[in-house]
């Protein structure tokens, strides 16, 4: 199957090579300029997109941006939930994809310069990524992931690295809350054909709740060199990331003692569960270690570019909740390969022809282990499985002028998953072998009355395998009676597949600046999970009717003139607002909204400056509506919250910048995240001694320098 793939995508650049043309010139850019030259080539493939996309630079944002949930939040189309007591390792969701995870593992495909980072099985691990090592963030909402190999309802995250080319040699080092310090040093240096940059990073904070340390040692390097008409770069990330959880609370634990923990004092009420999640006792953590090496080339031709990556990566993975642990030794290697074709037509616009093809495989054996209520300690192994997965993703598209203000888009992207369970400790017992396969068109519209404007429609089908995390799970019933009887089973789970209708628009020009967009997605086989009382003895199901995702995803930016209030001052003002209306249409939940993502959440910025060296920008997140935290809707839910916060810069001179960065000035308490539930109490009152929510941070601060030279 995979040959016959590869012959196929093969044949097709091939064929696509034949008719080349001339067009393309060796790159060649002004040192100074590349940085700004680098995003605007980035802009323009979002445009030739007919569908939602974002474009995040990180330098533009005020106050830290170390987290992943700081970089990748007030965006149209994503929202970020914080998790595990404040440490970096959010709750990624984009139009409904994976919530149902705990934590969010699935449901994006996350890329460095355009080469997956995720295990082969699909899933990721958010902590490992460090926002500060990218330059640019480029997200490909919903099946405009496409070229990237992309086919979950999500669609792609992709971190452009920084290197000696688009970054500076820098000194960086922050501190606040918590007892939180993070700092990093990076180097660059760059020649006529060579550039090398390398940059490491350290963070670790006690974190706001018991039991919710975190610290994280990250090391990027990478080495490029430019030819004539080709450009090659070699990458080495390391990441080795460590954290203790805290676990969720119940709802009046979460109001009346946010801070605390399972375990902290016994619950009257119900002491059973304060016992077989006390945090004190079973500590339960996260520890991983990433190594990563990867390799591309790109090269030109005089009408065509082409980019052949390869890579692969080791990861080393200890997860422990209060019940048992799970040990990974993972291992993937893959390649991508990407063709871009331009053919002139005779009223001077062009045809743009693009082919790709990715593959990898991968193996991720993994051992669990029964914790002893006692003390915490490893009682038992009682399973070891061998996990195998293989994924060959290709397709083809092209960009067809009908005139030189409308384009049409049709693609079309083949997909094959293989995933394999060997089971050693007991042969046969788990033993199972899946594969799937899916072939998913695009069809797509774009209008672009003037530079920077577009308006877009498409139609697409989305794909999304399991994971391992969902095909291999507890047993029902085997938590919490008897944690002794701990076993695991495996399911036959079907693939994923979305039908999404989608409209939008966006103006990325000028003083003002609008995107918003209208997407419908009619989902089949969604990947439910039906969590019960202990947060850790839920099951991955298909659910048996269909399910509909619709939502709104609006923005707005604007920039005064100068000299407002004094000579050389200016205001901005951004606001974004994300309407999820996830509901199931048939079977045990009918007519219920899917748990896990708020209905409504606003988010506002205003800023104003001084000048270029000083800016106070004020900001706001508003979740206006309580929101169900189980598929039935029963009484319990995460309540509402507005949050303030400040953040203020100066840049003295171009090589110093310095910030302070306040969070929830007004000292709400409020509920960040909970776990997604399935199943609920007859009586939706009981449900309130279950440990369910995690709560927000109280008040709290950075504050930060950095040196560039």
């Amino acid at each position: 199957m995979i040959r016959r793939c590869l012959s196929c995508c093969l044949l097709i650049a091939t064929t696509a090579l034949a008719a080349e043309p001339n067009r393309l010139d060796p790159v060649t850019v002004e040192a100074g300029n590349e940085a700004v030259h680098e995003k605007r080539e980035l802009q323009r493939r979002l445009d030739d997109v007919p569908g939602a996309t974002n474009l995040i630079d990180p330098e533009e944002k005020e106050g830290s941006q170390a987290t992943l949930a700081r970089v990748l939040d007030f965006e149209p189309g994503i929202i970020i939930q914080e998790f595990f007591g404040g440490n970096d390792q959010p709750r990624l969701n984009i139009r409904g994809s994976g919530i149902q995870d705990n934590p969010v593992s699935r449901g994006v495909q996350i890329l460095y310069d355009g080469l997956p980072i995720n295990q082969a099985d699909g899933s990721f691990i958010i902590g490992l990524i460090d926002p500060e090592q990218t330059s640019l963030v480029s997200v490909y909402r919903g099946a405009n992931a496409l070229r990237y190999g992309g086919t979950t309802l999500g669609g792609a995250i992709d971190f452009n690295m920084r290197t000696a080319r688009n970054s500076s040699s820098s000194v960086s080092l922050e501190g606040g809350s918590w007892n939180t310090w993070r700092g990093s040093v990076a180097l660059a240096e760059k020649g006529e054909r060579w550039d090398g940059y390398i940059r490491a990073g350290y963070q670790a904070s006690d974190g706001w709740r018991s039991h919710s340390g975190a610290q994280r040692n990250t090391f990027v390097a990478n080495v490029g060199y430019r030819g004539g008409n080709w450009i090659n770069r070699t990458y080495l990330n390391v990441a080795d990331n460590r954290f203790d959880i805290p676990f969720l609370l119940t709802k009046e634990r979460a109001l009346s003692d946010p801070d605390s923990v399972m375990g902290d004092y016994a619950d009257p009420d119900n002491k059973s569960t304060e016992d077989f999640l006390n945090v004190r006792v079973r500590q339960p953590e996260r520890e991983t270690r990433q190594t990563r090496l990867a390799n591309k080339t790109t090269w030109y031709t005089e009408r065509a570019s082409h980019s052949l990556g390869v890579y692969g990566e080791s990861i080393r993975d200890r997860f422990k909740n209060p019940a048992w642990q799970a040990n990974t030794e993972a291992s993937n290697f893959g390649l991508d390969y990407g063709t871009e074709v331009f053919v002139p037509n005779t009223d001077g616009t062009e045809t743009r022809y693009q082919v790709f093809l990715s593959a990898n495989s991968g193996a991720m054996p993994r051992e669990y282990y029964l914790v002893h209520p006692d003390d915490g300690s490893l009682e038992r192994r009682f399973a070891d499985l061998d996990l195998r997965a293989s994924n060959v993703v290709g397709g083809a598209q092209v960009n067809y002028p009908l005139s030189r203000r409308w384009q049409a888009v049709a693609a079309f992207q083949y997909a094959w998953h293989q995933r394999n369970v060997d089971d050693e400790r007991a042969p046969g017992l788990l033993d199972s072998e899946l594969t799937y396969r899916a072939l998913n068109p695009k069809l797509g519209l774009i209008y672009s009355p003037s530079a920077g404007t577009h308006y877009y429609a498409n139609v697409s089908r989305s794909s999304e395998a399991p994971t391992f995390w969902q095909l291999v799970d507890l047993g029902p019933g085997s938590v919490p009676a008897s944690p002794a009887s701990l076993y695991l089973m495996t399911k036959p789970l079907e693939m994923q597949m979305a039908n999404t209708f989608e409209v939008g628009t966006r103006r990325i020009a000028g003083s003002f600046a609008w995107e918003g967009a209208y997407f419908y997605s009619r989902v089949k086989d969604e990947l439910i999970a039906e969590v019960q009382n202990f947060a850790i003895d839920g099951t991955t199901v298909n659910y048996d009717h269909d399910t509909v995702h619709q939502g709104v995803e609006l923005a707005m930016s604007a920039r005064s003139g100068r000299g407002l209030l004094r000579s050389g001052d200016w205001f901005s003002v951004r606001g974004v607002y994300n309407y999820s209306d996830f509901r199931f249409h048939g079977g045990r939940y009918d007519g219920k909204r899917i748990a896990g993502i708020p209905v409504h959440l606003v988010t506002a910025e205003l800023g104003y400056h001084w000048s270029r060296r000083l800016g106070l920008t004020l900001s706001a997140r508003w979740q206006p509506q309580d929101t169900h935290v189980d598929h039935y809707n029963a009484g319990l839910k995460q309540d509402s919250y507005l949050l303030l916060g400040a953040a203020l810069s100066y840049r003295p001179t171009p090589s110093w910048e310095w910030f302070l960065d306040l969070r929830n000035l007004t000292n709400e308490t409020w509920q960040t995240a909970y776990v997604v539930r399935g199943l609920s109490a007859e009586d939706p009152e009981s449900s309130l001694t279950a440990p369910t929510f995690v709560p927000g941070a109280e008040f709290h601060g950075y504050a930060g320098v950095t040196y560039r030279w």
